[in-house]
């Protein structure tokens, strides 16, 4: 096991978003929760990253407790609205994740590694803003590979995109989750990306019952 939280509850003033909450992922594990926008998914969320603070239970993350509210370096978040700096070009933005204990060229050459791993080789020194929707999503996916995260949690990350590019995002997001072994939770609406991006796939209202989620058969698993 990786991360789990455990009997977790958050309330926000006269506001129960959820109540005695169990979750369990597997390392490399990667699970999807369906649920309508406003149940509580981004709480959640932002919860096991420490964002949040939950109002009573805990989270345990390799096998250790976690003191209620830490964020964790090996933790990482990629949010809905993709968050860049508009006076730094591609190369710098994805620079940013990179750890401080590494040279100048070995940062150089994780970005141009990187880059090429999200489809977007020749973008170095593109601005941000001109970038489309679903090109800015994939320079901050590119920022937070290169923080070499143990867990990324993945909140609606591809909304805000075409329904063809976004499951072809996500196609390309659990190629790279699963080459690393990156244990990942992602929050979403939509069922169809769940499926292609998740091992296992749990409903919002499941969830609060208790129950898991089931397994989603993948293309190559079909096909054995």
């Amino acid at each position: 096991m990786t991360f789990e939280i455990s009997n977790a509850s958050v309330q926000l003033g006269d506001w129960i978003v959820f109540k005695n909450l169990n979750l369990t992922i597997q390392q490399g594990e990667i699970v999807s929760i369906l649920g309508p926008s406003g149940c509580g998914k981004t709480t959640l969320m932002r919860a096991c990253c420490g964002l949040e603070s939950l109002t009573n239970g805990q989270r345990n993350f390799k096998g250790a407790s976690l003191e209620n509210g830490t964020i964790v370096p090996e933790i990482t978040m990629l949010f809905q609205q993709p968050v860049l700096y508009p006076h730094l070009n591609v190369s710098q933005n994805i620079a940013l994740g990179a750890s401080k204990d590494i040279g100048k060229s070995a940062i150089n050459q994780r970005v141009d590694e990187v880059l090429k791993a999200i489809g977007l080789p020749d973008f170095h020194r593109r601005g941000v803003d001109g970038l489309s929707g679903g090109e800015a999503q994939r320079v901050a996916f590119g920022r937070a590979l290169m923080q070499e995260p143990n867990m990324i949690l993945l909140d609606e990350p591809f909304a805000s995109v075409d329904v063809k590019r976004r499951l072809a995002l996500a196609e390309m997001t659990r190629e790279h989750l699963k080459e690393r072994g990156i244990t990942t939770l992602h929050v979403t609406h939509d069922v169809e990306e769940a499926t292609i991006l998740a091992d296992r796939v749990v409903q919002w209202q499941d969830l609060l019952a208790g129950e898991q989620g089931m397994p989603t058969p993948k293309k190559e698993e079909t096909e054995q």
